[in-house]
């Protein structure tokens, strides 16, 4: 009734070159890759201490600090450029307290949008580890340096929108004093 003998069968050079292969693969697995998914789960969970939070919170107010500080500095000049006007005057003072609160406002909002940022990098890379665990491609970690660069992007926006509606503002009572001027000229100059 047959039954088989104890014969081994032949390995083809095929099936010995791909199981090669795969050992290669795997030792480079071993030795390369590995290491950086170690280095990679450990970032991700470092992400989610307070030392984490606190320098993405940080970079969001320094990159309001840096966006608003020439243009304050710019309207200080110009505010002195004017004549008249000390740094120790009202109207100096005033003339600026719009764009100091809007800088505070700036850093303030940056600093929660970063912490925000650091809590989704932060709950993206544990999903990317169960991912990692589970054998499904994961997506890239956006890091400290993509919070910051998302932190100026925002800073110089608020920066440039505003200093453009206090611009704005200047310019209507310029032109509206121009106005009453050049009426009050117009007026008191052809009684003659």
């Amino acid at each position: 009734m047959g039954g088989g003998g104890g014969e081994q069968p032949d390995e083809s050079p095929a099936y010995r070159a791909l199981a090669e292969q795969s050992a290669q693969y795997f030792n480079r697995y071993k030795s390369v890759f590995r290491p950086l998914e170690d280095m990679y789960i450990q970032q991700v969970f470092q992400a989610d201490d307070a030392s984490q939070y606190q320098k993405a919170m940080d970079a969001g107010s320094n990159a309001a600090q840096r966006e608003f500080a020439p243009r304050i500095q710019k309207m200080q000049s110009s505010l002195l450029d004017r004549g008249g006007v000390t740094p120790t005057a009202g109207g100096f003072a005033g003339g600026l307290q719009d764009a100091y609160t809007n800088l505070g406002t700036a850093r303030g909002l940056l600093a929660a949008d970063a912490g925000i940022n650091n809590t989704d990098r932060y709950l993206g890379g544990v999903q990317n580890v169960i991912k990692m665990g589970q054998g499904v491609a994961s997506e890239a970690m956006q890091g400290q340096i993509g919070l910051t660069r998302a932190a100026e992007d925002k800073a110089r926006s608020q920066a440039m929108t505003d200093f453009a509606d206090q611009m704005q503002g200047q310019n209507a009572l310029g032109t509206a004093a121009g106005m009453g001027a050049g009426y009050a000229f117009n007026y008191f100059g052809n009684k003659d």
